[in-house]
C-alpha cells in the first residue's frame, strides 16, 4: 500500500470513527493484514505525531480497542476484532476485508 493510500484509509477511518486514536487504532490492525499486533503496537498507534511509548501497553491497548469496538458496533461491523490473549489483537478476513469496503464507502 502506497502512503497516499494509507493516509486516505487514515482520513476515511477518522471520517468514520470520529477521533484520531480510533483512527489510529484501526489502521494499525488493518496494516498488520490479519496478523495480530502486540499490545504495545496498538497501544503505540498515533497516525497523526508518529510513535510513542505508553507506560502500560496493555491497559492503553484494552482501552483503545474497547472504545474502537463500540465505535465499530454503532457503525454496524460489529465482532470484527479478535484478542489474542496476553498478546494483542488482530483483524482476519473477512472482517479485514468488510472494514475495507465501509472505509471505502466512506470516502467516496
Amino acid at each position: 500500500m502506497t502512503r497516499l493510500e494509507r493516509l486516505g484509509m487514515e482520513v476515511a477511518a477518522y471520517q468514520l470513527l470520529g477521533t484520531r486514536t480510533k483512527a489510529a487504532t484501526l489502521c494499525a490492525l488493518l496494516n498488520a493484514t490479519g496478523v495480530a499486533i502486540s499490545y504495545a503496537a496498538v497501544a503505540n498507534a498515533r497516525v497523526w505525531m508518529g510513535q510513542c511509548d505508553a507506560a502500560d501497553p496493555g491497559n492503553v491497548a484494552k482501552t483503545r480497542i474497547c472504545l474502537l469496538r463500540e465505535s465499530l458496533d454503532d457503525v454496524g461491523l460489529e465482532g470484527v476484532i479478535q484478542t489474542h490473549r496476553g498478546f494483542g489483537y488482530a483483524l482476519p478476513e473477512p472482517g479485514r476485508s468488510i472494514v475495507v469496503a465501509r472505509l471505502i464507502e466512506v470516502a467516496a
